[in-house]
């Protein structure tokens, strides 16, 4: 099999989706999480829409853990531009990477709405794993999971196109997060947040969420998406 052979099959299986899946049942299932019901009783914080839960490259002062609301993680390009790599939603851990490691946090996490958000300082989530090596095996597990992840975020945006991989985006967006009861996506994105996400131009996103529009794959009205062809999504992202 040669390497575009291989590029092709990649892209057919969707290993960004099914890995990030992967990786998001082994948070849900995990008894990681039990340290975060233990200490979110001690320390809760509250970020409003638009606040910084934490910043790229500051020093790592402990882990997080969403329990309501959603957080974009971005991060910044040599180029100067802004990249949101995923969102995070209720359940979802953020942090132990950099604590673990010993340096600073990679990327950014913004909340998109109002968040409640369970903070573990770092000194008591490593006095906590190192008391229990079942523990430190699911830590490095869970790290292991997370650059598989990113790698193969890496590869999509690599081996597709622009408008493969926000047909790819939506698909992963509404089977991540679901509608509301009128059916779109529950998530508010505006054209600045979309362009990141797929790794393009803000003037060039615009012109492939028109053709979107006016081929009635989607609706897009007042930063609210609604998918109106999931068949022809799913052609286009090569499902």
């Amino acid at each position: 099999m040669n390497v575009a052979e291989i590029n092709k099959d990649i892209n057919k299986k969707g290993l960004f989706l099914e890995t990030y899946r992967s990786y998001t049942s082994f948070i849900n299932k995990s008894p990681i999480r039990e340290i975060f019901k233990i200490s979110c009783e001690k320390q809760v914080l509250n970020i409003k829409k638009n606040e910084y839960l934490f910043h790229e490259n500051e020093s790592a002062r402990g882990v997080f853990m969403v329990i309501s609301g959603k957080l974009k993680i971005i991060s910044d390009s040599n180029k100067g531009l802004q990249n949101m790599l995923y969102i995070v939603k209720p359940g979802d851990i953020l942090g132990i990477h950099a604590l673990v490691n010993g340096h600073n946090y990679t990327n950014s996490a913004i909340a998109m709405v109002s968040s409640e958000i369970c903070f573990i300082p770092g000194t008591e989530f490593n006095e906590l794993i190192n008391q229990n090596n079942d523990y430190k095996m699911l830590i490095m597990k869970l790290l292991c999971s997370k650059i598989d992840l990113l790698e193969n975020q890496m590869t999509n945006m690599s081996n597709k196109s622009v408008t493969e991989r926000f047909a790819e985006l939506l698909i992963f967006l509404f089977d991540t997060y679901g509608t509301n009861n009128k059916n779109n996506l529950k998530l508010e994105l505006n054209i600045e947040d979309l362009s990141k996400m797929t790794g393009t131009s803000r003037q060039y996103f615009s012109k492939i969420i028109s053709e979107f529009c006016l081929k009635k794959i989607i609706n897009y009205e007042d930063n609210y998406i609604k998918i109106l062809n999931r068949k022809e999504l799913e052609n286009i992202a090569n499902f």
